[in-house]
């Protein structure tokens, strides 16, 4: 699920919203199927690269430290103890 979150969302989502704008745009003046042959596909690219480059920095400064462990979320005495990292 991380690699989902910070790595094929950010890549992806320029080009969904890219081609949502387009195809939205293309409804609007009344042209019919839009010309995805056109457009600025290499700045979604761009984009899609930033984010990713962007999301994977903010996991590497955000992290725990390198030595350390997780400790699952688990259930203690009829209380749910949250996880924490050790």
């Amino acid at each position: 699920m991380r690699i989902f979150l910070h790595v094929i969302v950010p890549l992806i989502a320029p080009f969904v919203i890219y081609a949502i704008w387009i195809y939205v745009d293309a409804q609007r003046q009344g042209r019919g199927q839009p010309n995805w042959e056109e457009g600025n596909w290499f700045w979604a690219m761009v984009v899609g690269a930033v984010l990713t480059a962007a999301s994977l920095g903010y996991l590497a400064t955000r992290g725990g430290d390198p030595g350390s462990s997780y400790q699952a979320p688990r259930y203690e005495d009829g209380k749910v103890v949250p996880g924490r990292i050790e």
